[in-house]
């Protein structure tokens, strides 16, 4: 399946697109560079976004701007109210190291993200949206190709997801069992595929209901979608039955999905990328927009130039829409690297 893909600006035919979260010195030479390095696209935080020199300097120099929105990953709600965690099968809350994720049935707290990104996209105008977190819980940063997935955590297991999970399916809640571990194998042995379709259902509603809302306030925005970088087939299907990503479902309401594909703190190569914008392509039908890593993460080991330079070429590769580099702050900091960008031909 091939795609076609025009930027967020017409007249280029890829997306060249970084992230950067935050950002302290000067807003004309920051442009500057990025014009500089052929950046056509920036994926900013939203205190970044919220300034208007930012904004004024990205109109003024042809810089699309998409506005990355955490949703699930929700750090400061969960210090308030750690009852918005959601629990694993192993009847732990939903936290590793800094990542920490709501119960995506949280009806309030959907309503609150929804009203926030809606206020965001009124006052600020971005040209899309980049929704991240927006999937069930897994710290996959620091999963590997030989992970088994039943040692992978699964969510969610409150009392409120079961209950929701036996109305919608009108299965008789099971009274008789107490813990979290319990309700996932009477789940797993007894209505799993009803469970996937449920807790992916969970995902691409919530997408649908902020997609719904912005497209209220803009027409024309754009929506991209951060993706977790696993094929149908890693981890026995894990996309789906942990994730929750429905891909093909997912992009009834998206232009894009980035696959987050970060080869190296992975420990994949570089050719790993392309199979993951593949497979991605292959069941759904929006622009795959795949991000790549620039600096060390995770890992310790060198991360080459050489490497970095086939990790380019394999994600701007057919079914390919462009490329994301991860992140701003790595790319400036490694000048062979930032030079490597700088004299790429895409």
């Amino acid at each position: 399946m091939l795609f076609s893909c025009k930027s967020v600006h017409q007249d280029r035919e890829k997306i060249i697109g970084v992230k950067i979260y935050e950002y302290n010195g000067n807003f004309n030479d920051l442009f500057a560079k990025w014009e500089g390095i052929g950046i056509n696209t920036v994926f900013a935080g939203t205190e970044l976004l919220s300034d208007n020199n930012f904004k004024k300097l990205a109109d003024r120099f042809n810089i699309g701007t998409f506005a990355i929105l955490p949703i699930f990953y929700a750090q400061e709600e969960l210090e308030k109210d750690s009852s918005l965690f959601a629990i694993t099968q192993f009847g732990t809350i939903a936290e590793k190291e800094w990542v920490k994720f709501v119960c995506p049935s949280q009806k309030q707290f959907i309503i609150n993200k929804i009203k926030y990104i809606s206020m965001f996209v009124k006052e600020h105008n971005p040209t899309g949206i980049s929704l991240d977190f927006i999937r069930h819980f897994s710290y996959w940063e620091k999963i590997y190709s030989n992970t088994n997935i039943d040692s992978l955590p699964n969510t969610c297991f409150n009392e409120s997801c079961i209950i929701e999970f036996c109305y919608s399916n009108n299965i008789l809640y099971p009274n008789n069992y107490k813990s979290a571990n319990e309700k996932y194998k009477w789940i797993r042995n007894n209505y799993f595929e009803k469970w996937i379709e449920w807790k992916c259902n969970l995902i691409s509603e919530t997408v649908k209901s902020i997609v719904t809302e912005v497209k209220m306030i803009n027409p024309h925005i754009k929506i991209n979608l951060h993706a977790v970088p696993w094929r149908q087939d890693d981890f026995g299907g894990a996309i789906i039955s942990v994730i929750g990503q429905d891909l093909k479902e997912l992009a009834k309401y998206v232009d894009y999905i980035s696959p987050m594909t970060y080869s190296h703190m992975l420990k994949r190569k570089p050719k790993w990328i392309h199979s993951v914008v593949e497979d991605a392509a292959n069941v759904s039908d929006a622009k795959i927009l795949p991000s790549i890593q620039v600096g060390n993460s995770y890992l310790n080991d060198n991360f080459s130039v050489d490497e970095f330079a086939k990790c380019i070429d394999e994600a701007m590769a057919e079914p390919s829409c462009g490329i994301i580099y991860w992140n701003w702050k790595m790319l400036i900091s490694d000048k062979i690297k930032y030079n490597t960008v700088k004299n790429k031909k895409y």
